[in-house]
């Protein structure tokens, strides 16, 4: 064997001796997003040494940040033995505590479970002044709702709003939630826009079986008939027709020359009279039967013509009945009724 033979191996096994020993250098994070409530060593450097990871503090408020500067990176390196590459005091870490938003529809669909009484049917919820809340990130049931009233009548509810985790913040632990709830209800709409002064059609409205908004005011049904009344105030389509909407158009006036239609089944009289109050079409007023003198009731077919309530007793044309019928219409009573 050659000299330089023998040498070789011993050569290669000096250069392999010599060979630096792997050593472990971490590398640090300029921004970390956690989800858990703790900030650990590792969502500030990455590349730690086996077992060299362990919590340090408390994580920001859910959605919330706040920066590590570079002289307290120093110093938790130091303390914990971390061989940073590259140290500098100007460095940071911006940590940031990941977060989840409830927004205006997380809490109507939460005010919607909160109600069995609601039914089946579709309904609306407007809330009050409200304001999102932002919770952590993997929170399942991050709130719960208390102390729900709700006013069927007026539509209007309150309850109270806690966190399931407080933070402590009395002021965001907790909140007072309010709104209207609006279940599905019958009612007329307009089938188009109207102007102001308008005589409303048959066409002009059509029956909602399934209204979930806001009235407001007593809406007409789908029972009632308004055609011919006239309306106050300009409307858009699919608005509901209330009442303070509309007001009767006078076809028939007080004092007027009228025709009494009476009919039955098999008979069909008519009879002259004077309407005792003005009326409009489908209305209810009372004239006078100038052969009989008696008071009868009866629905306005047109400006001439009424037709006599069978069901309605006739009254003697006495004067108190007539100061009746008066002070009646000049209150809203009687007169001005029309079928619901």
């Amino acid at each position: 064997m050659s000299l330089r033979a023998a040498i070789l191996p011993v050569l290669a096994a000096v250069v392999v001796a010599l060979q630096p020993v792997a050593s472990f250098a971490a590398t640090l994070r300029t921004a970390t997003t956690v989800t858990s409530d703790t900030v650990r060593l590792s969502d500030l450097f990455m590349d730690l040494e086996p077992g060299q990871d362990r919590v340090l503090g408390p994580a920001p408020l859910p959605g919330s940040s706040f920066v590590v500067g570079g002289r307290q990176l120093l110093a938790i390196a130091d303390q914990y033995g971390v061989d940073w590459l590259d140290q500098s005091a100007t460095a940071q870490v911006t940590v940031t505590r990941a977060g989840r938003v409830l927004d205006r529809d997380f809490f109507i669909h939460l005010v919607k479970q909160s109600l069995p009484d609601l039914g089946e049917g579709p309904v609306t919820i407007e809330l009050g002044d409200f304001h999102p809340m932002t919770v952590a990130a993997d929170d399942p049931k991050p709130v719960v709702l208390s102390d729900v009233d709700w006013d069927q009548k007026s539509g209007r509810f309150t309850a109270t709003v806690y966190r399931s985790h407080p933070l402590g913040d009395i002021t965001q632990d907790s909140f007072l939630l309010t709104g209207t709830v609006h279940a599905a209800q019958r009612v007329l709409v307009y089938t188009h826009a109207l102007a102001a002064g308008a005589i409303i059609g048959a066409g002009d409205v059509r029956v909602d079986e399934s209204y979930t908004g806001h009235t407001g005011a007593r809406a007409y049904t789908g029972d009632t008939d308004v055609a011919g009344m006239t309306l106050l105030h300009s409307v858009v389509v699919d608005e509901p027709v209330l009442e303070r909407d509309l007001r009767r158009t006078i076809v028939m006036h007080k004092g007027d020359p009228i025709m009494l239609s009476y009919t039955s089944p098999g008979l069909h009289l008519s009879a002259t009279g004077r309407a005792l109050e003005d009326g409009g079409t489908g209305q209810y007023v009372h004239a006078l039967n100038l052969a009989s003198k008696m008071i009868l009731t009866g629905r306005v077919v047109n400006g001439s013509e009424m037709e006599v309530d069978t069901t309605s007793g006739a009254v003697p044309s006495d004067g108190n009945a007539l100061r009746r019928i008066s002070a009646s219409s000049r209150s809203g009573g009687q007169g001005g009724a029309y079928p619901r």
